[in-house]
């Protein structure tokens, strides 16, 4: 049988891009009114709609008619991401970032992107950031989760923020409930071995 630790590294990239990349990380307006309202709402429904050609040079286009908006920038940086292009989505979400410093999904996904790059310490403090402006937004402590079990070694803190993600999103991830129950598990054990050999 596979170790857990092996299997989570396995699905940590797939699950942390879906963890990005889920609905709730589309930006979807930074003003509600006027006619960039409604043409980033057709941006961000042909995004949804898979048409990423066409949404991306919707949000191109929004990005010359109304540049200090972070909206376009984020969602660019989204598609850039998604299609693996990493520097030019770091360039869109830093972009993002100097239209709205508390952009928590720009930072998210720069925490992603800094994961990807296997460095692991900076992509803590950009899940870390995000955290510390929204303290309820789930996917950051997925992810920082994540990073902690996967790539940092630290169990602990992994576990509390996979129940911090748990208790903001209903409980709804079973998958994620299988790691809790897993580093419990781990932790368990680790504390029953260290009171025997005392």
């Amino acid at each position: 049988m596979i170790p857990y630790t092996k299997c989570i590294c396995i699905v940590y990239l797939t699950t942390l891009l879906l963890a990005c990349a889920n609905s709730n990380s589309v930006v979807r307006s930074d003003r509600p009114s006027s006619r960039y309202s409604t043409d980033f709402k057709k941006a961000v429904a042909t995004m949804q709609s898979g048409d990423v050609v066409s949404a991306k040079a919707a949000f191109e286009a929004l990005t010359e008619k109304v540049p200090n908006y972070s909206g376009p920038w984020t969602n660019l940086g989204i598609i850039s991401a998604e299609q693996r292009d990493y520097v030019k989505a770091e360039a869109y979400f830093n972009e993002a970032l100097r239209c709205q410093s508390n952009n928590t999904i720009a930072m998210n996904w720069l925490g992603y992107l800094r994961a990807v790059r296997k460095d692991y310490s900076s992509a803590e403090k950009w899940y870390l950031r995000a955290i510390a402006i929204d303290p309820r937004y789930a996917e950051a402590h997925l992810n920082i989760a994540m990073l902690y079990e996967a790539n940092m070694r630290r169990p602990k803190d992994a576990l509390e923020h996979y129940r911090i993600y748990q208790s903001h999103t209903n409980g709804e991830s079973t998958l994620v409930a299988a790691w809790i129950r897993n580093l419990e598990e781990s932790s368990n054990y680790v504390a029953s071995n260290a009171e025997l050999s005392k």
